[in-house]
C-alpha cells in the first residue's frame, strides 16, 4: 500500500469533518431535502445525471433550473399560479426576494483537490449510495456527505481497483503527494484508516513507523527532509543522545543499516576515526592496542590461524563492517599485486584456484582488479 500514504481524509470517526485540504469548504445557502426526493421516486441520476459523463473532479455535477423543471413548474410559480410540488423560488432560495435582486445568493461549491473519474464509476456499476452513503437519510448535503479513504480503499486495495495514492490525490512532477493547497496542508490525523496520526510529537514518536513503512513516507516526504533533522549536526536528543560519541560503537554493531541511512562508512566513519587520532594510519600502535575489536593482532593479521579468529574471514563475512574503519589502501599495504610501482610487499589476496573465476569477476566488475593491475595484465591473463 505504498500509495494512498497520505491520502487522507483526515476526518477521525463517523460524522467528523472532512479536511479542507481534500475538501474546501463550502457555502449552500439552499433549501432541498434529499430524502423527501429519493422517497418520492426520484433517484440520483435524476438530477446528477450530469455525472454519468464526468471524468473529472473539477466537474459540478449539480442539477440547474432544467434538472428541476422536471417535475417543479418554475414559470406557473413565476406568474403567481399554485404549484404541486411547490415551485416558487423561496422554495429553495430562503429568504431570495426577487423583486429587490436580480438572483439569489450564489452557490459557492470548490472543487476538490483530487482525482476523481464518475464516468468509470456508474461504467462499473458502483452504486452512488456506496459513496455517499449517508445521502438517503439526509436533507440538504454537503461535505459531509463526501467520501471518506476508508470508503475508498473498500474497493482501492490494490486488487479490485489501484491502491497508488496517485490515483486520487494530486501529485507533484516528480511524482510525491502534492500537500499544499489554498485550502489548507494535506496531512492524517488521528483515526485516519492507515494509522498515520501526524498529531503533536510525532517527530519524536515516527521512528518506528518510518522504518517499518519507509516506502509508505517517501510518497510524501523527501530524503532531504529527514536529512535536515538527521544529518548529524542538527540531530534531535531522540536521534542521537548526549555523548553518543561514546557510545557509538554498541548501537553501531547492532543496527548498522541504520547508521548508513544518513552516513557513509568511508566518507564518514573513517574520516572522523582518523581526524580524532584513531584510525589505523593516523596511529600505527593502535592495531596492537585494539583488542575489543582485533583481538591478537599476530593472529589477526598472521599466516596461521586455527580458530577463525583472522581478518581475512571476518572480511570474507562482513566486509562492511571492516570499511566502516578502513580504506582501500589499508588492505594494499600487504595485499599489493606485482604491478604496483611501489609495494609494501606481496600478500597474495587470491586464494587457490582463483584463476578459474577471474573472467567472472572481472566481468562483473573490475574496477577492485586494476587497484593493482593493469588492463593489459588483465587481458593477457586470460581474465578479460
Amino acid at each position: 500500500m505504498i500509495g494512498l500514504a497520505f491520502a487522507l481524509l483526515c476526518a477521525a470517526g463517523p460524522g467528523a469533518d472532512r479536511s479542507p485540504a481534500v475538501y474546501p469548504e463550502q457555502s449552500v445557502p439552499l433549501l432541498f431535502d434529499h430524502a423527501q426526493h429519493l422517497t418520492g421516486g426520484a433517484d440520483c441520476l435524476t438530477c446528477h445525471e450530469a455525472a454519468k459523463s464526468s471524468a473529472r473532479a473539477e466537474d459540478r455535477n449539480l442539477p440547474r433550473h432544467p434538472e428541476c423543471e422536471q417535475c417543479h413548474d418554475i414559470a406557473a410559480a413565476a406568474d403567481g399560479k399554485p404549484t404541486d410540488p411547490r415551485s416558487d423560488c423561496q422554495a429553495c432560495h430562503p429568504g431570495f426576494d426577487q423583486t429587490v435582486r436580480t438572483a439569489p445568493p450564489a452557490v459557492l461549491f470548490p472543487a476538490p483537490n483530487l482525482r476523481f473519474n464518475h464516468q468509470v464509476h456508474v461504467q462499473r456499476k458502483v452504486d452512488c449510495a456506496v459513496c455517499h452513503a449517508s445521502v438517503p437519510a439526509t436533507s440538504l448535503a454537503g461535505r459531509t456527505e463526501l467520501p471518506k479513504m476508508a470508503t475508498c480503499l473498500r474497493c482501492h486495495d490494490g486488487r479490485s481497483a489501484s491502491a497508488d495514492c496517485a490515483t486520487c490525490h494530486p501529485a507533484e512532477p516528480g511524482g510525491r503527494l502534492r500537500l499544499t493547497f489554498a485550502s489548507g496542508i494535506l496531512r492524517p490525523a488521528a483515526g485516519n484508516p492507515l494509522g498515520l496520526d501526524h498529531g503533536p510529537r510525532y517527530e519524536l514518536t515516527h521512528g518506528p513507523r518510518a522504518a517499518q513503512d519507509r516506502a509508505t513516507c517517501l510518497a510524501c516526504h523527501r530524503q532531504s527532509e529527514c536529512e535536515e533533522c538527521h544529518d548529524g549536526t542538527r540531530k534531535p536528543l531522540s536521534v542521537h543522545p548526549n555523548d553518543f560519541i561514546t557510545a557509538h560503537p554498541a548501537a553501531i554493531r547492532g543496527n548498522l543499516t541504520g547508521c548508513e541511512s544518513c552516513h557513509r562508512l568511508q566518507s564518514f566513519c573513517a574520516a572522523c576515526h582518523e581526524r580524532a587520532g584513531i584510525g589505523m594510519d593516523a596511529d600505527p600502535t593502535l592495531l596492537a592496542r585494539n583488542l575489543m575489536v582485533h583481538r591478537d593482532p599476530d593472529s589477526w593479521t598472521g599466516t596461521s590461524h586455527v580458530d577463525g579468529n583472522h581478518h581475512g574471514i571476518a572480511a570474507s563475512r562482513d566486509l562492511r563492517q571492516c570499511i566502516s574503519c578502513h580504506r582501500e589502501e589499508s588492505c594494499l599495504r600487504c595485499h599489493a599485486g606485482d604491478q604496483l610501482t611501489t609495494r609494501l610487499s606481496t600478500v597474495n589476496p587470491h586464494p587457490g584456484g582463483f584463476r578459474r573465476e577471474c573472467r567472472s569477476l572481472v566481468s562483473r566488475n573490475d574496477r577492485p582488479c586494476l587497484r593493482c593491475h593493469t588492463g593489459t595484465a588483465l587481458s593477457g591473463w586470460g581474465c578479460r
